[in-house]
């Protein structure tokens, strides 16, 4: 990529030009705190992204998260390209409606009634709407360290020490329905549950917060609670939907929620969010009772692109993710084996095909103990790997695709051994 200074050369020139009318030079902030430079895409294709200087990256990004197939999966861009040619048709009742409506119904263990919408962070809205509806109760427990969308009624406690909102300009009474407890701490459950809650929301598998999975029983002891308290158990799976599984988190889980909030993967990088429960749960919305508006709910394109996408991975499933699994494993094993060989104190955690790394620390056990990394460190780390072709997002996160193969592994292999090398270098 030539001398790493002259790679971004490009790229920061459009942030000079951008940062002028565009606030932050980005339309969501931590785009615009990548390093070395914020790259520019220009095309993409497969696992690979290329800036407006020619500059091609393995992507391990994806769309933070969406693109579980890749940036150009064939069916997926047919199907696009296909309903654009019928109109856009935006706010119309159409028949991929209820065709993505049965696929989910029949993918997510869950799934006997779905509503859409065009976020994750919106579905996180309705499906809470929803709860409230069913119970008739406000209340709702949440955990720190889960995000749950940017919307100020749950944009909180997601930093240690902090129950508060989680950036300047939140309204901070937006907030006086939540209880927050810590994950895992099922003492606490039990002693703050009761029936007065409408819900209790969650990820299931912790993505966000450091890829872990939930401590020994605790899902099962918070279905249990809340199922005899008659509360709402909602599992957020915008994240972990169509990606850790066919049928989700859930499904690897064998824990089953009243309501799951899916988004990212199942659009494969189109914008679409969705809310799915059992008939009885669902029942305000799908009765009419409860208002559920939006003028881009279940718009065409978006929906096209969701059933072909969960349409593929439904007739591949038995194949495609244990190959993305046992990728991301292989990657995991050498960054980790590279990291002690050089000399770099490095935590990688995996779940499936997402993976966090960390360093600073040895090791991530739990929430508390992911948030002791050294966060400035892993994105100047972050930024080693960018030089040397490889793109994560800025924390350390990563996805694997289907799209990636062999040769994309060995390169990022080299990337990381460099990575360490010049990090080691610096310390040393």
């Amino acid at each position: 990529m030539g001398s790493a200074s002259h790679a971004f050369e490009k790229s920061a020139q459009y942030r000079e030009r951008a940062l002028k009318t565009l606030s932050y030079g980005v339309s969501s902030t931590p785009r615009g705190n990548q390093q070395p430079a914020p790259i520019v895409a220009d095309h993409a294709r497969d696992a690979h992204i290329w800036d407006i200087a020619g500059n091609r990256y393995i992507d391990y990004a994806a769309g933070y998260g969406p693109l579980i197939l890749g940036h150009s999966p064939r069916e997926v861009i047919d199907a696009v390209k296909a309903e654009l040619d019928r109109g856009l048709r935006t706010a119309s009742v159409h028949e991929g409606e209820a065709n993505l409506a049965e696929l989910i119904c029949r993918t997510l263990p869950c799934a006997s009634k779905c509503a859409f919408v065009s976020s994750g962070s919106e579905a996180i809205q309705l499906a809470l709407r929803i709860a409230r509806a069913s119970t008739g109760r406000t209340q709702v427990i949440k955990f720190r360290g889960h995000y749950h969308g940017w919307f100020d009624s749950v944009h909180a406690a997601g930093a240690g020490g902090n129950d508060g909102p989680s950036t300047i300009g939140q309204d901070p009474g937006a907030l006086k329905s939540l209880t927050f407890l810590d994950w895992g701490d099922e003492d606490a459950l039990r002693r703050t549950l009761t029936r007065d809650y409408a819900a209790v929301i969650l990820e299931p598998i912790a993505v966000n917060g450091g890829c872990f999975m939930p401590p020994p029983g605790f899902v099962e002891t918070v279905r249990r609670l809340t199922r005899e308290l008659g509360v709402a158990l909602i599992f957020d799976e915008v994240i972990t939907g169509y990606r850790l599984s066919l049928g989700g988190a859930q499904a690897l889980l064998g824990v089953t929620p009243d309501l799951a909030v899916i988004g990212k993967a199942m659009g494969s990088g189109l914008p679409i969010g969705a809310v799915a429960g059992a008939d009885a749960i669902m029942e305000p919305v799908s009765s009419g009772r409860m208002l559920h508006r939006g003028t881009f709910n279940g718009n065409p394109v978006s929906v096209a692109a969701s059933v072909a996408c969960i349409s593929y991975l439904e007739r591949n499933a038995d194949q495609l993710y244990p190959r993305i699994d046992a990728m991301m494993a292989d990657l995991q094993r050498h960054i980790v084996a590279s990291a002690a060989r050089h000399g770099v104190t490095c935590a990688v955690n995996r779940t499936g095909s997402a993976m966090q790394i960390a360093l600073g620390i040895a090791e991530m056990d739990t929430l508390a103990g992911a948030a002791k990394a050294d966060f400035p460190a892993t994105q100047k780390f972050a930024g080693r790997l960018l030089s040397r072709g490889v793109q994560i997002i800025g924390r350390g996160l990563m996805y694997m695709t289907a799209a990636h193969t062999d040769e994309d592994i060995a390169e990022t292999k080299a990337a990381f051994d460099g990575a360490f090398a010049e990090e080691a270098s610096e310390r040393s």
